[in-house]
């Protein structure tokens, strides 16, 4: 997540330390496996918060697991351009 949060700003501004093209390179390279990872962590913690409410069950697993395949559908397809 830092690399990506570095590269981002390298390549807007001015930096030293990292080429713009690298940076962008970087910044292409990583962005989609940090979505899907940030997507896997929201729906687990929303699992987590579920469970803890009492609402659990074989049911919601899938019903989680049918949204964050949608939402990494979306994500894939935004990120290799069909979405434009």
């Amino acid at each position: 997540m830092i690399v990506v949060a570095v590269s981002g700003y390298a390549y807007t501004r001015d930096v030293t330390f990292l080429h713009r093209g690298d940076a962008y390179y970087l910044h292409e390279t990583f962005d989609l496996p940090l979505f899907i990872l940030l997507i896997a962590h929201v729906v687990l913690a929303g699992r987590y918060e579920l469970k803890r409410f009492k609402i659990k069950g074989t049911g919601v697993d899938i019903l989680l697991l049918i949204i964050s395949l949608i939402l990494s559908g979306a994500v894939f397809l935004a990120d290799q351009g069909y979405l434009r």
